[in-house]
């Protein structure tokens, strides 16, 4: 993509950091249940389900999307009608939570059923499209990923300086701190 076909520069970047947070918070989600899928029998129950997945035709596999889908929709009404009628706290929460779970939701269908869809050439070619998509996504911003992460290692090196003055280790903090948090890594940017 280039912008001499209408799209602006400023515009291409904003595109392109919206994606890649969109697939940031994908990623994090993923994280997550991962998480939840180790203290969970989750392996036997995936793979008996995907066992059955791919008994059934293909177009199953493509129709099993519609359930959080639904259940999103029927759920984000629910809550616009909430901040509509004046609960608005409640509301947002709402449509937050139900947005979360049912991307989460996607995500684990997605894992359960992609060996049939890759059996589809549509969804392949679109599966496909979209990887090269992210790549390209990823390509545009990374200097400006790049710029970002050098400016939190200058941010560091200050706060490990201004710690020092004051007699604090921040770097042993740091390690502390993530050992007592099990699991609690922070996702890449990616």
């Amino acid at each position: 993509m280039n912008e001499s076909k209408g799209l602006s520069r400023p515009l291409m970047l904003a595109l392109a950091v919206v994606f890649l947070f969109e697939t940031w918070v994908w990623d994090s989600l993923v994280a997550a249940l991962s998480w939840l899928v180790r203290a969970l029998p989750w392996r036997r129950v995936a793979r008996a389900i995907k066992d059955v997945v791919n008994r059934l035709p293909a177009i199953f596999a493509v129709l099993l999307f519609g359930v959080p889908l639904l259940a999103m929709e029927g759920g984000a009404t629910v809550s616009v009608v909430m901040i509509a009628l004046g609960h608005v706290v409640i509301g947002a929460v709402l449509y937050g939570l139900i947005k979360l779970i049912g991307v989460g939701l996607i995500g684990v269908i997605f894992d359960l059923t992609r060996e049939k869809l890759m059996t589809l050439a549509w969804f392949a070619w679109l599966h496909g499209k979209f990887e090269a998509l992210h790549r390209l996504a990823r390509r545009y911003v990374a200097p400006y990923r790049e710029a970002a992460r050098a400016c939190l290692r200058e941010l560091r090196k200050r706060a490990t300086a201004l710690g020092r003055r004051y007699g604090i280790d921040v770097p042993a903090w740091r390690a502390r701190r993530r050992r007592n948090k099990p699991g609690a890594a922070a996702p890449e940017l990616d």
